[in-house]
């Protein structure tokens, strides 16, 4: 079974790379690969950041709430630093066109959008008691949630898009 997920893994990572090899090819497939990516990387940044920060602050009093604004600022603009740096090594090996770049700032900004519009729909019905009871099977369609946990990932993958563009002089 484990020579099963071995071959299934270097089959889709040998996939990955011939389709990154192919020139102009499948460019809505490699930039959702890459918007991926850069999402679940991203997610691993905050994640080490929030743990790092967290085990500094622990000796604290008191924080305000501007500094936790501020703290995440940080946490998107140097997530969004680090997925940049990681494009540049990933351009060495593969060549990444200006349509698969702007496809990925087109996913970002459809899902920015979606997540909107989730969080708009699903506010409204939990005021709704009937509908309430239905949705209380968890905290986890709670909408606020899913944009504190999604939507800084979106914003440093759009962080890195715009400054390997400027990189390769594409804007």
């Amino acid at each position: 079974m484990k020579v099963t997920y071995f071959f299934l893994a270097f089959t889709i990572l040998a996939l990955i790379i011939i389709l990154f090899r192919s020139e102009n090819k499948f460019q809505f497939l490699k930039a959702g690969i890459l918007f991926i990516f850069q999402i679940f990387f991203s997610t691993i940044n905050f994640l080490i950041f929030f743990v790092i920060s967290y085990l500094l602050m622990q000796n604290k009093d008191h924080i305000n709430l501007g500094n936790l604004f501020i703290l995440l600022a940080i946490f998107v603009i140097l997530s969004g630093i680090l997925l940049y740096l990681g494009m540049r090594i990933a351009a060495k090996f593969f060549k990444l066109s200006t349509t698969v770049i702007t496809l990925i700032e087109y996913y970002i900004q459809w899902s920015l959008i979606y997540v909107t519009v989730y969080q708009a729909i699903f506010s409204n019905l939990k005021r709704i008691s009937v509908v309430t009871r239905f949705i209380k099977v968890g905290n986890f369609l709670d909408p606020n949630l899913i944009i504190v946990a999604i939507l800084p990932s979106f914003i440093s993958a759009w962080i890195a898009i715009i400054l390997y563009k400027k990189h390769t002089k594409a804007i």
